[in-house]
């Protein structure tokens, strides 16, 4: 098969599974929030632009549980604090439930 120059690029989506570790995959799996993940990458991505890991944090003395979106710090702690406060409140806008799951962590540049 041959391609004109005309032809459109092929778009392929990236989905939760390509970017979120087995392990916060398993424990939204448990929270009963995984089919929202997707939802959450993009709303990250368009919040803080990117993001750089995805962690799972454990505090098993007071039995909380977090999945951890680390996304680049911002120029200054109040652009850092409107961005953390917009995306809290859109999450509750993509989980129907409490998020409590869910924190995004902004760490500076190595």
């Amino acid at each position: 098969m041959t391609t004109r120059a005309t032809d459109s690029p092929t778009v392929v989506p990236i989905y939760a599974a390509a970017v979120i570790p087995p392990e916060a995959q398993e424990t939204a799996a448990h929270f009963g929030v995984l089919q929202y993940l997707p939802q959450v990458v993009n709303l990250t991505r368009e919040i803080f632009g990117s993001f750089s890991r995805v962690t799972v944090s454990e505090d098993p003395e007071f039995g909380d549980t977090h999945i951890i979106f680390h996304v680049p710090a911002q120029r200054t702690i109040e652009e850092d604090l409107d961005k953390d406060e917009q995306w809290g409140k859109r999450m509750l806008e993509v989980i129907p439930r409490s998020p409590q799951v869910y924190l995004v962590f902004a760490e500076s540049p190595s």
